[in-house]
């Protein structure tokens, strides 16, 4: 057998999320991929180097399979590509050792979250979130505050029990843009690793701190795992898995 790493691109919105549901009706992307590969003749389960909720995108997600030793990644990724589209697109195949795990060989994983204070058009709302933004400055301070290696236990969703709820966040950054004449803004957060729905819940308290809906200080105890003051995560439209790296810098 041969083993290869697969890099997706996917609409969320089309998607109950990535993780299997296994309920009649609800599709995630890993099932919509392994019922695509059976097509192929390739029955083997889906490992993605992480997992996103329902709405949540991916820019860059990578997952791996083996396959019969007939086939190799050229073919493979000729044949595969038109049977996603248009809901996940392939952008890359390449084969892997057996040993490679798309999760436990990373090095460092990023998400993006796009969101504007203003009324988008339709077309645009699975993809930029709606959220009230105030001070600015306040935002980019306490998306500072979020690097370094701290306990987000309090920055979890309840039901995940994790081995460790030690991460590292190695950077953030935070950009104005405009999209379709409207003023959004543009979040970028690398780390070695996430908690499930940490990205959100980080973001909803970073936004809060700029309302002045919680302090600075309120912020800094829930980082540290000593209090919980804000438990309302960002909206999931506008959150994309951006990258994950397995060599070189990020």
């Amino acid at each position: 057998m041969k083993h290869f790493a697969l890099k997706i691109a996917y609409n969320g919105a089309s998607f109950s999320g990535f993780a299997p549901q296994r309920t009649a009706g609800i599709q995630s992307v890993s099932e919509t991929l392994e019922s695509t590969l059976l097509t192929l003749g390739i029955d083997s389960p889906v490992i993605g180097a992480g997992r996103t909720d329902k709405g949540v995108h991916s820019l860059g997600m990578v997952v791996r399979i083996c396959a019969k030793d007939c086939w190799d990644s050229g073919r493979l990724c000729e044949i595969l590509a038109p049977k996603l589209y248009p809901h996940i697109k392939l952008r890359a195949v390449w084969e892997v050792d057996s040993s490679f795990h798309p999760r436990f060989s990373a090095r460092a994983r990023s998400y993006l979250y796009v969101f504007s204070p203003h009324s988008m058009l339709p077309f645009f709302t699975p993809f930029i979130a709606r959220e009230s933004l105030g001070d600015y400055r306040a935002l980019q301070e306490c998306l500072k505050l979020c690097v370094g290696e701290h306990n987000f236990a309090l920055f979890s969703k309840t039901g995940s029990n994790p081995k460790s709820t030690i991460r590292t966040i190695y950077s953030t950054h935070l950009s104005p843009r405009i999209y379709a004449g409207q003023q959004c803004y543009v979040v970028r957060i690398v780390g070695n690793a996430f908690l499930r729905a940490q990205v959100r819940l980080l973001l909803g308290a970073c936004l809060a701190v700029s309302k002045g809906i919680i302090t600075k200080d309120d912020f800094l105890a829930q980082r540290d795992a000593v209090r919980r003051h804000y438990s309302i995560p960002a909206s999931p439209q506008g959150l994309y898995f951006g990258k994950v790296w397995y060599g070189g810098r990020f």
